[in-house]
């Protein structure tokens, strides 16, 4: 017989995985009509919520993408070409480029997300006031447990 911890891990694994399958299909599809990678989805994503005000560096989206810088420009190259970013001089470091989402790049980045924030709201729409109430008082637990351990 499993434990209790045991049950919350399974089923939060189970959940977690279809969560990240079916919000994601759509968002992957949308990237391959454009004719993006997902190395270029996700850097496009880092630089729309991390880099907003103040751009990111070649190095932070190769860090997060754990690849190399030269392989990380290289990606970046063809969002240049394609109008989705742009490379500014770092108004604080002259020596370093700030990474930023054109108009261009926000639109399309905007674009990708719809199909899964539909989803998402289709999903939600199935639940009861209660199991609205009892799912975001569990996952507000959880998120302050995960904010302990980081």
């Amino acid at each position: 017989m499993k434990t209790p911890n045991e049950n919350l891990q399974e089923v939060l694994r189970k959940t977690m995985v279809r969560l990240m399958h079916q919000s994601m299909r759509n968002f992957w599809r949308y990237a391959k009509e454009q004719g993006l990678s997902i190395t270029q989805m996700i850097a496009l994503r880092q630089i729309y919520y991390h880099g907003e005000q103040n751009g990111c560096s070649v190095s932070d989206i190769s860090e997060n993408l754990g690849v190399s810088n030269p392989a990380t420009s290289q990606s970046l190259d063809k969002l240049v070409q394609m109008g989705l970013i742009s490379r500014q001089e770092n108004p604080h470091d002259r020596r370093s480029k700030q990474i930023l989402l054109t108009e261009h790049g926000k639109r399309v980045l905007v674009e990708s997300m719809h199909p899964q924030r539909i989803w998402l709201k289709e999903l939600l729409e199935r639940l009861t006031p209660e199991e609205t109430e009892q799912i975001s008082n569990a996952l507000s637990l959880l998120e302050e447990k995960l904010a302990e351990i980081e």
